[in-house]
């Protein structure tokens, strides 16, 4: 049995004292001058029991937790006061992903995360073991998932690591464009709670008093939060993709990533669900793009993207592009869009918003006693029909052989290929206002986790005839696909039955 690395003891117990000098230093700025001498001096030996304590649990932890690869599992022992044996079959390994911080990496320790088949979340982490110990372990699981594989196929050969090819490497151009391109508001929520502290009246008063226009006012605010979260949305994507590289092995795609946290993990291709490419306006008029792969499960190391991982996070174009047909092999398309009266539609929708949103600023006039100049948003009126041909010039979809795709978005264009036998269930669905309009939409189905956050392809604003049409056929093809590939998979066996039987064949005559 194998154990941590020593020096995950000492960097452990600086965790639990680092989570619990907040806690401490607030009680004792509230409770100090109240305790006297006495309470002091209890207080700082309650302090010492604890760091004791700390140290102590972290020594038997280190001491409790033994690991080992036998021939069929991997097996894990750990736990101080309740004991927990476990027992990961290799056939059920998914990811084997290390990730490493600043200070790990000078300790040259790391972290593993095994991830197993249909889990949403990680099945076992051993922290912390040595960088070198965790690249072992990361093959050595790989090795023996393949070979549990091959032999559940009737291949008894061993299978042999196969040398990886690389498929991209992120350039100082390339991480460049990145950090101009991944502009998010998302500040902008964070600076909405820090207004709704002071409260209403509070503001209100501040902005009458100003010797300027309080329109002006707000309107400068919203601009220096629009350059704030420009500037730390662009150091987040730089340092979360520093250094980014894909390699193909075999039938998994790997990656590694990060300046801050440095992630080292793999993308199994037979759970890929889906492909995503993304170009926001920015992307697409310095002719870049994104790429992600949905997959059937926990995407480690990627917050809340629940199950979609980066395989290109910026590229040119024609490579993104080309590496998302290394990945699957989709023919060149032309969407078909929405019918134009879904572009009469969105038109109407925006001048509906821009009146709404004039008789809200007129009204927040009378209300409060200053000029909110109501007037400017009727600027609007002439770019309604503007944004309503854009926004259904990029919606449409495409039913190929193999792939259905849908695409969606203007200021955020995302596309997305599904093959068919991937694909759970094609469902028509119809609100009430599309039904006005005799629109549907079809939403396609996948086991990715994806779903769960609004993910799923779509087909929007379809003629509700064009789009019932569209749910069957990628019902029928999917069923086609499905026969299809169970016969080859029964050509495959019968062809390895006879490989197999063709030696004893043979020695018998």
């Amino acid at each position: 049995m194998s154990r941590l690395h020593p020096l995950s003891i000492p960097y452990r117990i600086a965790q639990s004292i680092l989570g619990y000098v907040p806690l401490v230093f607030f009680v004792a700025i509230a409770s100090g001058p109240a305790l006297g001498a006495g309470g002091i001096a209890l207080t700082l030996l309650g302090i010492v029991v604890g760091l004791a304590g700390i140290v102590a649990w972290q020594v038997a932890y280190y001491k409790r937790f033994e690991y080992e690869t036998t021939p069929d599992t991997f097996d894990i022992r750990s736990g101080v006061v309740s004991r927990r044996n476990r027992e990961i079959p290799y056939r059920r390994v998914q990811n084997v992903d290390i990730s490493r911080n600043v200070v790990q990496r000078a300790l040259e320790i790391a972290e593993l995360r095994i991830e197993t088949a249909g889990g949403g979340e990680t099945e076992a982490i051993l922290r912390y073991v040595g960088y070198e110990e965790a690249k072992r372990l990361q093959n050595e699981l790989r090795r023996r998932k393949r070979a549990e594989t091959a032999a559940g196929a009737g291949d008894r050969e061993e299978p042999v690591d196969e040398e990886a090819e690389q498929l991209y490497e992120i350039t100082p151009e390339d991480l460049a464009v990145l950090a101009v391109a991944s502009f998010d508001l998302r500040l902008a929520s964070f600076l909405s709670v820090l207004l709704s502290l002071a409260g209403p009246p509070v503001l209100i008063e501040l902005l009458t008093d100003l010797p300027i226009s309080p329109f002006l006012v707000v309107g400068a605010v919203i601009v220096l939060v629009v350059i704030a979260s420009a500037l730390l949305s662009g150091i987040s994507a730089v340092l979360s993709t520093y250094g980014f590289r894909l390699t193909r092995s075999g039938d998994e795609l790997r990656y590694e990533r990060g300046l801050v946290q440095r992630f080292d993990g793999s993308i199994p291709l037979d759970k890929v669900q889906l492909l995503v490419l993304r170009e926001n306006l920015l992307k697409r008029l310095l002719g870049y793009a994104s790429l992600a792969v949905e997959t059937a499960g926990y995407a480690p190391g990627q917050g809340g993207s629940v199950g979609s991982e980066s395989a290109v996070p910026i590229a040119r174009r024609r490579t993104t592009w080309g590496i998302a047909r290394e990945i699957e092999p989709f023919e060149e398309f032309e969407v078909v869009r929405p019918p134009k009266r879904a572009r009469r539609r969105y038109a109407f929708r925006y001048l509906l918003a821009l009146g709404v949103l004039t008789g809200l600023v007129y009204a927040g006039t009378l209300a409060l006693g200053f000029e909110m100049y109501w007037y400017v948003v009727l600027a609007g009126v002439p770019l309604a029909p503007v944004a309503a041909h854009y926004k259904w010039k990029s919606r449409g979809y495409h039913v190929g052989e193999e792939y259905v795709v849908t695409r969606t978005g203007f200021w955020h264009r995302t596309t997305r290929v599904v093959p068919y036998y991937r694909v759970q269930n094609a469902i028509h669905t119809q609100t009430v206002l599309q039904r006005r309009w005799r629109l549907a939409s079809v939403l396609i189905d996948t086991a990715g986790t994806g779903s769960l956050v609004g993910g799923d392809p779509r087909a929007i604003d379809l003629d509700e005839d064009e789009a019932a049409k569209l749910r069957e056929t990628v019902a029928d093809r999917l069923q086609t696909t499905l026969h299809e590939r169970r016969r080859e998979a029964a050509r495959e066996e019968r062809e390895r039955r006879i490989d197999r039987a063709l030696p004893r064949f043979e020695d018998g005559r």
